[in-house]
This record gives structure tokens, C-alpha cells and sequence, in this order.
């Protein structure tokens, strides 16, 4: 992966995380003047800093950089979008891993603890009778009793669920972060 290419963590004005960007949007942002570069100093310290003089900061040991003909610019690895006051709530993706936190790793059916390779995203109403796949329409259900009940309706399988599909609450963006901090700097911002 290029310097361009890598992760840059933003905040809005309350320094509160909002987002991700790419080192080439973050640099972008700043040149427009709509965000500025976060510089943490060898004290420990975050120091916000605008574009004409994040041009002229020393590239050190530990920063990444992008080559222009004239000279290195240290890469960012957080920025303040200068302008955004807001903390935008972001609803999980549909995955497996967030299927079994909404339902606790509970079959939807026996309500049993299930293992990890025991897990299947099952839909309520089968795709093949126009169920989509969607937090409203989908369980984590046992593997065998996916298989059981094939694509009938849960009535002709003679299947009741105990467990209800909801769509999962929507949460702070830096919620997402606390497993996948890129960069140490990121761990300040991203409460745990």
C-alpha cells in the first residue's frame, strides 16, 4: 500500500472521530483549507496545524511521507475537518460477527449458545419467496436447522422464533474504531 493510500483518522471540532480518509483525501482537505493537520509532538502533544505550515514541518524518523518535486510532506495520520460540528452515528454492516452480537450468539430458534462454526445468517422469509438480506429479515439461527428447513416459510417447517430480528441501534463512529487502530496516535481519540 502506497503513503497515499493510507488510513488518516478525522475529527470534527470537538476533536471527536467522524471518519476515515486516505492520506491523499486528508492532504486535499487541508490544501482547501477544510481541515487541518494534527501534529503530535515528542512531548505528547497534539498541536493542530494549518496547510501552509504542515508544508514546512520536518519529516522525522517516525512519520511516513508523500515526495513532491520540491520537497517531502510528512503524511497525516489524524486531521480536523475545521468546519463539522457534528458526531454522525454509523448503524453496523450486516456481517456475521455483528449478526451474532445483535443476537447474543443465541439461536434464534432454541435460544442455545452456539459455537462460532455452528453459526448461519438465516432469513426469515426465504430469498427465494423475495426475503432480502437485511437486519429485519435475518436470524442467527443453527447451521442444521438452516439446513432442516430449506427454503419453506417457518410454518411449514413448523418453526416458531424466539428471538426476534431488530435493527441494531446506530452508534458513535469511533465505536467502530476501538478494535482496529491504525496508528497509535489514533488510540487518544478513540475512547476505549
Amino acid at each position: 500500500m502506497s503513503v497515499l493510500e493510507q488510513q488518516v483518522l478525522v475529527l470534527n471540532r470537538q476533536w471527536q472521530a467522524i471518519n476515515i480518509r486516505t492520506v491523499q483525501e486528508a492532504l486535499s482537505m487541508m490544501a482547501a483549507d477544510a481541515a487541518v493537520g494534527m501534529d503530535f509532538t515528542e512531548e505528547g502533544n497534539f498541536v493542530p496545524v494549518k496547510w501552509e505550515d504542515w508544508l514546512a514541518l520536518p519529516v522525522r524518523d517516525c512519520d511516513d511521507s508523500v515526495a513532491t518535486p520540491s520537497r517531502q510532506v510528512r503524511a497525516p495520520r489524524v486531521i480536523i475537518a475545521v468546519k463539522f460540528n457534528k458526531v454522525p452515528l454509523k448503524r453496523p454492516r450486516l456481517t456475521m460477527r455483528h449478526l451474532r452480537e445483535r443476537d447474543g450468539g443465541r439461536c434464534a430458534y432454541t435460544e442455545r449458545v452456539l459455537k462460532p462454526e455452528e453459526c448461519s445468517m438465516e432469513h426469515v422469509v426465504p430469498r427465494s419467496k423475495g426475503g432480502a438480506t437485511e437486519w429485519k429479515n435475518v436470524v442467527l439461527a443453527d447451521k442444521r436447522i438452516n439446513s432442516m428447513r430449506g427454503n419453506r416459510s417457518l410454518k411449514e417447517a413448523g418453526l416458531t422464533l424466539k428471538i426476534q430480528p431488530t435493527v441494531p441501534p446506530a452508534k458513535p463512529f469511533h465505536e467502530s474504531l476501538k478494535s482496529r487502530l491504525a496508528f497509535p496516535e489514533w488510540a487518544f481519540f478513540v475512547k476505549k
